[in-house]
């Protein structure tokens, strides 16, 4: 199996650069230039490193595609700047029905922007569709859903098969919504590419595209969330650069006006010197970790995943790559959730001695004394453009070998790596969660073995974790459910199915001498690029 799935990811790297090449010079609704310049000096610039992989919004959606998206099509709730769920779309939400009924009462002054009204139909179908085709990691989240109804155009009400606390502010933060009178003649949504004529409902709205460039988003006339009914900025450019420094280049030059990514921490004092510079720190709502995948034979064995996890020097990387700003994780709940946070157990300890010690007495052998285990070779797959995963993926090399275990770089451009971990083709995991706004949805994202959509990276099939995982669901007595998730934390990090690495905080850089306004949101995903933030946005005077 090993050589099988080396084989197909080095084949997808080479034809996806093959792709890239032969697709450069064409693109969907291909800019020609007219609608990326302005007159007016309010077009704000933001610099990503990956194109849209996806334009359906309904869809499990990337960065790049989330930071577009999301400013396009509402959602019922905003995360805020203090990590609290606010309103958006939604003014309110209550549930009815001993639990079994979440009723939310939308606004009435969201419209689209081809003059239709937002209505509560418009949320009905949005979920909908994404029962029906399992679109995205949405829809594990309405599992328990049994009917939707839309008694009038400001209220929806969702039936559900039994109580889940979690579930409107779950919900109501990752469901966009979409324009049922535009979706609904798309046919099966889940081949529907979404990618002309787009009708939104956001700050802004897509313009025109040219891949591997630029994609340019006017402003939407009437959005009620910014002051005085619309962005102050007439326009919002995405260009994409290569990778992170070129990146920082970029915003240095006076190239764009804020790096869509956070600063990577080798790289923040050197914005400390420019005075046109403004850097801001964000917390995480995320974690950095190492995931497992256990439709590989060897870790599969719940020695070499426990071995690797006494092979990983994480405080050295908090200290190295993070210059001590991050904080080290035992399980999979984040310390951001101190209920919830298991506080008993410890973080496995960087012992390769004890490491080779418990291989070796698991049967594991080293037959022509190499210094490696003869059947513990894995390849590690991370996003090249995440400078601080690809210096733990180097790290981790180092102090594996010491533990007999051979590991091999295979760090690709973003899509491609999405694309292989999505599909189980790949040994380790290294990446970084964006975004868990509650422990238990994700717990179910990704350890729940029928979850459709989620983030089961280890494709895992356990039924003692669907088990527990969905009996705390169900539980509605608080004590009882946070003990009940205090135990799956402690059972994911005995069988180590993940190696948490640490939380950390995030620094954004922007030109504070051209706009300001910024209302940022913990988590690299979020950051300074939600729609409500790029709402507030202001030209600087």
């Amino acid at each position: 199996m090993r050589k099988t799935v080396k084989g197909r990811w080095r084949l997808a790297v080479a034809l996806g650069v093959a792709a890239t090449l032969g697709i450069s010079g064409c693109s969907l609704n291909e800019d020609t230039g007219s609608s990326t310049t302005s007159t007016d000096g309010s077009v704000l610039r933001i610099g990503t490193t990956t194109d849209v992989s996806n334009f359906n919004p309904l869809q499990s959606l990337s960065k790049t595609d989330s930071w577009i998206l999301n400013a396009m099509y509402p959602h019922l709730l905003r995360i805020d700047e203090n990590a609290k769920k606010a309103p958006e779309l939604a003014k309110e939400y209550r549930y009815e029905d001993g639990g079994k009924t979440a009723v939310f009462v939308l606004r009435d002054d969201f419209t689209w922007t081809d003059g239709k009204p937002v209505v509560a139909d418009d949320v009905k179908f949005s979920a909908e569709m994404i029962m029906k085709y399992k679109l995205g990691n949405v829809a594990a989240k309405l599992t328990w859903v049994e009917s939707i109804e839309a008694p009038d155009a400001t209220t929806v009400k969702f039936k559900l098969s039994q109580p889940y606390a979690p579930f409107a502010e779950g919900v109501g933060f990752w469901m966009s919504i979409v324009p049922k009178h535009v979706f609904e003649s798309a046919g099966d949504l889940s081949k529907f590419p979404n990618d002309s004529n787009w009708v939104g409902a956001g700050p802004f709205v897509l313009d025109s595209i040219t891949k591997g460039q630029r994609y340019v988003m006017k402003r939407n006339p009437n959005y009620p969330l910014a002051p005085g009914g619309k962005a102050a900025v007439s326009q919002v450019e995405y260009r994409v650069y290569p990778d992170v420094n070129t990146m920082m280049l970029a915003l240095r030059n006076g190239d764009i006006d804020l790096m869509g990514t956070p600063v990577p921490v080798s790289a923040v004092k050197t914005f400390q010197a420019d005075s046109n510079i403004k850097l801001v720190k964000v917390g995480a709502l995320g974690f950095a970790h190492l995931t497992y995948n256990m439709k590989n034979k060897q870790l599969a064995d719940q020695q070499v995943r426990q071995a690797l996890s006494m092979s990983v020097d994480t405080k050295s990387i908090i200290s190295s790559v993070l210059q001590g700003d991050g904080q080290q994780m035992a399980g999979p709940i984040s310390p951001i959730f101190s209920e919830y946070d298991n506080t008993e157990i410890q973080p496995y300890p960087f012992d390769p001695a004890g490491a080779k010690a418990k291989l070796s007495a698991a049967g594991y052998k080293d037959a022509n004394n190499d210094g490696f285990f003869d059947e513990l070779a894995f390849g590690v797959a991370c996003d090249q453009s995440n400078a601080n995963i690809t210096r733990v993926v180097q790290l981790f090399r180092e102090s594996a070998a010491k533990a007999g275990i051979k590991l091999e770089n295979e760090c690709v451009e973003r899509n491609t790596f999405l694309s292989r971990t999505k599909n189980g083709e790949y040994d380790i995991d290294a990446s970084q969660w964006g975004v868990f706004d509650n422990p238990m949805d994700q717990l179910r994202s990704t350890y729940l073995s029928s979850n459709p959509g989620g983030i089961n990276y280890n494709l895992l099939e356990s039924p003692e974790m669907d088990h527990l995982i969905n009996d705390a669901a169900a539980t509605t007595d608080p004590e009882a459910f946070k003990a009940k998730i205090k135990n799956i934390d402690k059972v994911v990090h005995d069988q180590a199915y993940l190696t948490p690495l640490y939380v950390e905080n995030f620094q954004f850089a922007y030109n504070a001498s051209k706009f300001t306004g910024f209302v940022p949101s913990p988590s690299d995903l979020l950051g300074m690029v939600t729609a409500y933030s790029l709402a507030q946005v202001t030209p600087a005077k």
